[in-house]
């Protein structure tokens, strides 16, 4: 009988008593609603996403054949259950939109489990929030005969190249992602944004890339926070200085644009009540209103770069200093550190092919594989904690974890073909990673620490 991989074993506990990752009943009934397998005959839904997890090809130029291979041999040469093994013809028929909705779904229910699981919370005064949310966009590179369908926006050739753009919602509470959206690469940044009630009481940090003074007024208006650097031909008004004496002194700036304002004040840390102005959508052909909105601009002069920082957002300075609010933006980076780590290790975009349902897929098997991972992560990091003053960063875990793919298939392929079911080999494996990943020189980490145990 084939059992699900990861489950709740002696050594493997979450802080609910749960399993790691999605169980297996749940990824069966999502094989079923999707139409991916609606009965067990030749492609097993679990055996069939173990081996597209698992999978890691180790030639310069990875072929759709290794997986079918790898497939047959999680599955035993006889086949599942004692059947005919599924030709290469049939196997690579399966990449079909059947397929891109399950994993869609198991995708899902993967980033639930992880943030439900998750042991990290909020540090200081940051503990007002629920959760701080990042997001951002990244493009993957698609075989060149899918042009048509998802022409590329930046190419060195026009009309000749394709490209996807990821969008990628991280939430630091999980220390994963949350949320995933795939449009064609010619998509503004600004439309992959979708913002609703789940903005409330959460603070979100944003590229320039999203900057829209009309989804900030929104933002405020679902109870939430932002933060994000101040564009440089954005002009909000000042209407307050918030210096010693600044009433005196800095009178005639009043009423200044920002970047006006900032030629004036000496080189340090400031902070100032701005005044933006936004026009609302048309409604029924007819030319939306002027409206306004009153946020905080913080600023500092980098000396190095003889130039300002400035950075708007809603945070208050009575809760909040300029020196803090130039770290807390720092924490953006965590997710280019997750592109790094989907893109590097779990290899999106490494794969093309002229099939766009298999390019599709592969997209969300490398976030499956990057939540796997990171639940691993926040297991071991819980425990050292508990245990030890040693740390593990992430992008050091995620190699680790990749190297390990094979081991972590060769349990599977026991489990599923010889019904093997032995917590020690999970527990070993689990003990190997740890060792792995202790780094042998400690560095301390450029990031704000916003996350504790």
């Amino acid at each position: 009988m084939v059992v699900h991989p990861i489950e709740a074993w002696e050594g493997l506990k979450t802080k609910n008593g749960d399993g790691l990752f999605v169980p297996y009943d749940e990824l069966m009934v999502a094989a079923n609603q999707t139409q991916f397998c609606e009965r067990l005959r030749v492609i097993h839904p679990v055996i069939f996403l173990m081996t597209l997890l698992t999978y890691r090809s180790f030639h310069l130029v990875p072929t759709f054949r290794e997986l079918w291979q790898h497939y047959v041999r999680l599955t035993g040469y006889e086949g599942y259950n004692n059947s005919e093994v599924i030709k290469y013809q049939s196997f690579y028929a399966r990449f079909d939109e059947y397929l891109v909705n399950y994993l869609k779904m198991v995708v899902s229910l993967a980033m639930e489990k992880l943030e439900s699981n998750s042991p990290w919370k909020l540090r200081g005064s940051l503990e007002q929030f629920s959760t701080i949310y990042i997001l951002d966009n990244t493009l993957v590179r698609l075989h060149d005969k899918l042009n048509l369908l998802f022409p590329a926006a930046r190419t060195r050739k026009p009309g000749k190249s394709a490209g996807f753009k990821v969008s990628v919602l991280f939430n630091a509470v999980a220390h994963g992602p949350c949320s995933i959206s795939v449009f064609p690469e010619r998509t503004h940044d600004i439309k992959t944004f979708k913002i609703g009630k789940w903005v409330e009481n959460s603070l979100i940090i944003l590229d320039l890339g999203f900057f829209k003074t009309w989804n900030f007024d929104k933002i405020v208006r679902y109870g939430g926070s932002f933060l994000i650097r101040l564009k440089s031909n954005s002009k909000p008004i000042v209407t307050k200085i918030l210096l010693p004496e600044a009433d005196s002194r800095y009178k005639d700036l009043i009423g200044l644009p920002v970047h006006e304002v900032l030629g004036k004040l000496p080189h340090g840390p400031v902070a100032m009540k701005v005044r933006v102005s936004f026009r609302r959508r048309k409604y029924r052909n007819k030319r939306g209103r002027v409206d306004f909105c009153d946020f905080y601009c913080y600023a500092d002069f980098n000396h190095t770069a003889q130039r300002w920082h400035t950075y708007l957002t809603n945070l208050s300075p009575e809760e909040f200093t300029v020196p803090e609010i130039c770290a807390l933006y720092t924490y953006r980076w965590t997710i280019e550190l997750l592109f790094k780590e989907i893109k590097s290790d779990n290899e999106l975009g490494q794969k093309k092919s002229v099939n766009a349902y298999l390019s599709e897929s592969l997209i969300y098997i490398a976030i499956l594989r990057t939540i796997m991972s990171r639940e691993f992560y926040s297991l071991v990091s819980k425990w050292l904690a508990q245990n030890s003053d040693t740390s593990i960063p992430p992008l050091l875990w995620s190699r680790i974890f990749i190297e390990h793919l094979p081991n972590m298939a060769s349990i599977i392929r026991k489990e599923t073909i010889f019904g093997f079911r032995s917590s020690n080999e999970w527990v070993g494996l689990l003990k190997d990673l740890v060792r792995c990943s202790i780094p042998i020189k400690r560095a301390e980490s450029r990031l704000l620490q916003v996350l504790q145990l």
